[in-house]
């Protein structure tokens, strides 16, 4: 996906948003490695919403560095940015500093959309959901190749989901996988369950199961578990989950649901997916209850 960015040295700003938002950590690992690899010194920083409003970032990316000749900086969501932040970017790129490379990512895809359209010296790209499934599936898999074990595609893909589409929480928890099966030459499914889990207290496939048979009250109770204790990247890990185990009844491996059924819940998913990350000024706590009870009437 980033072949074509690769081909040039580390333009002044790069974005990445929509369902693609969640590979900006891996697009700054990427980097990472291919600078290591040809010997060019680096720095690398991933800034925060506090480190922003501390920071005078302008002055900080035009402070030209002593000791690397890239600075690489990971920004936070455009979407969680006061206005007077992302106007200071877009102001900054008309006249970028050579040696920094601004890394930025938008979960609001009308909003990164608009800032992306108004602001120069800036790559931007806005892969499809699949797109960004199969890139963090491959990650996965090159990943356990280089420790020694085989991560079958199925494997991969399903944790790329169970994580919600986001390359922090996969390369995490895949570390997390990784030590588990130590000594072992393949990682199962099996093994994806028993180490990636929800903060140990709801089964994402055992409400997937409900959800499928239209059981309200376990659902119900189910979630409100879950959102006792679940921050807000934690839906978006829920909702992969919950698609996968979908996928997987539709072609039959976990059991049998109808067509009507699967067509209906992939949407009322999908439509979630789209609110949780942006469309609605919901919590994502709302937006599961609401639209999971449109499917269990």
């Amino acid at each position: 996906m980033f072949r074509s960015w690769f081909a040039d040295p580390p333009a002044p700003a790069y974005l990445l948003y929509g369902d693609g938002a969640g590979l900006a950590g891996l697009l700054a690992r990427e980097w990472e490695r291919r600078l290591r690899d040809e010997g060019v010194s680096f720095e690398i920083f991933r800034w925060t919403m506090t480190d922003l409003d501390r920071e005078s970032p302008t002055l900080v990316w035009r402070s030209p560095s002593f000791f690397s000749r890239v600075r690489i900086f990971v920004l936070p969501d455009l979407a969680d940015m006061k206005k007077i932040h992302r106007d200071e970017i877009k102001k900054y790129l008309s006249a970028p500093e050579p040696s920094a490379t601004l890394i930025l990512h938008g979960t609001d895809f009308r909003q990164a959309k608009t800032f992306s359209g108004g602001a120069s010296n800036l790559l931007a790209l806005a892969p499809r959901e699949e797109q960004t499934m199969e890139t963090l599936a491959m990650y996965a898999i090159n990943a356990a190749k280089d420790a020694g074990v085989s991560l079958s595609r199925d494997c991969a893909a399903f944790l790329a989901r169970f994580t919600g589409g986001f390359f922090e929480a996969l390369d995490a928890e895949l570390r997390k996988l990784l030590a588990f099966v130590a000594g072992k030459d393949i990682v199962t499914e099996e093994d994806i369950r028993s180490i990636c889990v929800f903060r140990g207290e709801v089964n994402p496939f055992h409400l997937a199961e409900a959800l499928e048979r239209k059981d309200a009250a376990t659902t119900l109770t189910m979630l409100r578990r879950f959102a006792q204790s679940a921050k807000d990247d934690d839906y978006n890990q829920l909702t992969g989950a919950l698609a996968w185990r979908l996928r997987e009844s539709v072609r039959g491996r976990k059991g049998s649901i109808s067509v009507k059924r699967a067509t209906e819940l992939f949407e009322v998913l999908s439509r979630i997916d789209r609110e949780i990350k942006g469309e609605s000024k919901l919590s994502p706590r709302q937006v599961y209850e609401i639209r999971l009870l449109s499917v269990l009437m």
